[in-house]
Parts: structure tokens; C-alpha cells; sequence
């Protein structure tokens, strides 16, 4: 079997970065050109971002959130369009500290699915362009859990 292309293991790195929200990580493999959309417009989700953008929206979750892991149920390779589509499911890991028992452990354990496109740049080695589609039913809830979860925090600063 033949090793995975760069683009490949650029879209890997990519995923693999949900589990720990390092917004470092994240610099070192998207370009400087960078741009990240979410979809459905129907759901009237934030952005588009820049690179800029993107890492400060990183760096948001994950002060409500430790982890925000995927799992891949498939990825799709385009040699010709330089692009790899994911297809994953997630679950969202909020800081312990910042849930509160208005609401059950079993609400605060969001579970979602996603598709990413990601498009890379001449080598391969830095994403230009992703688009995710978030999972329509459910991003709804995740808003409310962010929110409350970052009112949370705000109040918990404003104690100390």
C-alpha cells in the first residue's frame, strides 16, 4: 500500500486537531491565504473567516471547551481538484468548571456530524480553503451549550 499523499496527511492533522483545539497546530498547517466558511447559510453561521479569524475562533472554543474530537467515517481524495473531503462525527468536551446543573451531563455531551472540504495548497502541506457543513438539527444546540458555557466563564472571572 502506498503512503498517504501530503494532502492526505494534511487533512489528518487538520481532524486530529479537534481533540486538542491548539490553535499553534492549527497555524502551522493553513495558509496565510487562508479562508473558512461554514454551511449551510440557512443555519446563519459566523463568517467567513481568515486565518486571523479562524485561529481567534479556535482559541474561543477552547476556553469553554478541552476537546472537540472527530471521528472519521470517511475521507475523500481529489488528486485533480487538490482537495480532501471528510466526513466525521463529533463530541463536544466542555471545560467541567464552566457546565452548570441547569442542565444534565447527558446535554452538555453535544454529538454532531460534519463534512469538511479542505482545499490545499501546490504542496499539499497547508489548507487554502475549508468549508464545513455542521450537522443542521443539532448546531443549534451546540450555539446554546457555547453560550451558556461562555456566560459561564464570564461570570466565574468575574468572581475571582
Amino acid at each position: 500500500m502506498a503512503p498517504p499523499s501530503k494532502r492526505l496527511e494534511t487533512a489528518q492533522k487538520f481532524v486530529a486537531n479537534f481533540t486538542t483545539l491548539s490553535p499553534e497546530t492549527y497555524e502551522a498547517i493553513i495558509a496565510e491565504n487562508f479562508v473558512h466558511q461554514f454551511a449551510p447559510a440557512s443555519l446563519n453561521p459566523p463568517g467567513p473567516f481568515d486565518k486571523k479569524g479562524i485561529l481567534e475562533h479556535v482559541g474561543q472554543l477552547r476556553a469553554i471547551m478541552s476537546s472537540f474530537p472527530l471521528t472519521v467515517k470517511e475521507y475523500i481524495e481529489s488528486e485533480s481538484s487538490n482537495q480532501v473531503t471528510v466526513w466525521a462525527t463529533s463530541r463536544a468536551k466542555f471545560r467541567d468548571e464552566l457546565k452548570d446543573d441547569g442542565i444534565s451531563e447527558e446535554e452538555w455531551a453535544y454529538a454532531g456530524e460534519y463534512v469538511f472540504m479542505l482545499w490545499m495548497d501546490e504542496t499539499g502541506e497547508k489548507v487554502v480553503k475549508s468549508v464545513e457543513f455542521l450537522d443542521s438539527q443539532r448546531t443549534v444546540k451546540l450555539l446554546e451549550l457555547m453560550q451558556r458555557a461562555a456566560a459561564n466563564k464570564e461570570k466565574k472571572n468575574a468572581s475571582e
